[in-house]
């Protein structure tokens, strides 16, 4: 079962990683935890998927939502097609899960679900409509009292009506393809009723773009008031439990070598394609049962940028190395890494001195890893690159 579900949900959430411009901070940490959680999920061999008795059976609920909001004029750019108030409707399938592994794999009860969502962008003439499909994961505090919190972190692929088209719709600078990757996270208040029925209220942060693959595409950042009900197809009881303590267990450093490469379009001529090739470096210091934190360094050559240069007959170097320093989250044998980096080398400058790196790495059992990340700066995405590498020390 969980080979089968890794083989049907991984091929639609590889693409996702390419969102760029909700702002950088929630949009790249809540995507990242979101495949983290998800993926460990479904793939660690103590996952909750794994077969279950009766008493420990996961709740089968159908939810009913409904949203209203606004969108923010995160740029010049789409400010003057900005006040509008999107209005959606979401219907969500989803399994809660009992076990005390579910709950101590997350420290409370999470749920996995879908959801598709109809969105009226209350400007149909520029936006038009929406339709997403979203795969979540959605921890829950308390889910053994009459009310609880929870917290929810998503990620899928919609479909838009009416898109950027430099004749016909010059306005629309948010999106420009059909179909693009949505991101959604939110924060839900839970009221039991009974042992079928829960009410649900709070706030939702969604966010729609291409991730860079045609432009423009500035993004659409919506928040929206939340409301709707739960029924649960296959009611469960929530134990109250104890959280476990974290026991360190050596060794606590871990040293990383990688390397890494992508394509990017050419500054020139977009229609042509360039290697990137890099080389990164860093040390990890376990700080706790799910965190580490990071330094190292990176040297990237970006040969868009030679591209351009030649061009320009300009004989500057096309490099850059920069330090980095940040935070990892330790889930099983995926990694997620949140770093910032400061030029120290730039002979081309560079949009900005600093930029951000986001993350999400598979680490087997044999030191060799692999991952994808993303570099920005602030909320304009560079590019996204894979990697392969090797960790020095032993799990």
């Amino acid at each position: 079962m969980v080979k089968r579900l890794h083989q049907q949900v991984w091929p639609l959430m590889v693409p996702i990683k390419y969102s760029s411009v909700m702002p950088y901070f929630i949009s790249k940490t809540f995507l990242a935890l979101y495949l983290l959680l998800l993926f460990t999920f479904m793939l660690s061999p103590a996952a909750p998927v794994a077969a279950q008795t009766e008493a420990t059976k996961p709740a089968l609920n159908l939810g009913l939502r409904t949203h209203y909001g606004f969108i923010i004029p995160h740029s010049e750019a789409i400010r003057e097609v900005s006040y509008s108030h999107p209005r959606a409707l979401e219907l969500d399938l989803s399994l809660h899960f009992t076990s005390e592994k579910a709950w101590q794999f997350l420290q409370g009860y999470p749920r996995l679900g879908a959801s598709f969502s109809y969105i009226n962008f209350d400007n149909p003439q520029v936006l038009g409509d929406a339709y997403t499909f979203i795969l979540y994961v959605e921890p829950f505090l308390s889910a053994h009292r009459r009310f609880s919190l929870s917290f929810r972190f998503g990620a899928g692929l919609s479909y838009q009506s009416n898109v950027y088209d430099s004749i016909s719709n010059p306005q629309n600078q948010f999106y420009s393809t059909k179909v693009a990757f949505p991101l959604t996270a939110n924060l839900m208040g839970n009221y039991k009723l009974n042992d079928t029925w829960m009410l649900r209220a709070g706030g939702t942060y969604s966010h729609i773009s291409n991730g860079g693959i045609r432009q423009p595409n500035k993004g659409i950042n919506f928040p929206m008031a939340t409301v709707g009900v739960d029924y649960a197809l296959r009611p469960a009881d929530f134990p109250e439990r104890q959280q476990q303590t974290y026991s360190p267990q050596a060794p606590e450093r871990y040293y990383l070598l990688a390397l890494l490469g992508t394509g990017k379009d050419g500054r020139i001529d977009a229609t042509e394609k360039f290697p990137l090739l890099g080389l990164t470096a860093y040390a990890s210091q376990r700080v706790g049962r799910l965190s580490a934190l990071a330094a190292g360094a990176e040297w990237v050559a970006d040969y868009s940028i030679k591209d351009e240069l030649d061009e320009k007959k300009e004989h500057t170097a096309f490099g850059r190395g920069a330090l980095l320093a940040g935070h990892e989250f330790y889930i099983g044998r995926f990694r997620f890494n949140q770093m910032l980096g400061i030029y120290v080398y730039s002979p081309h400058k560079a949009r900005d001195p600093v930029y951000q790196r986001w993350g999400l790495e598979y680490h087997t059992a044999r030191g060799l890893y692999f991952g994808i990340n993303l570099k920005a700066h602030r909320h304009v995405a560079d590019f996204l690159d894979a990697r392969v590498g090797w960790r020095f020390g032993a799990d």
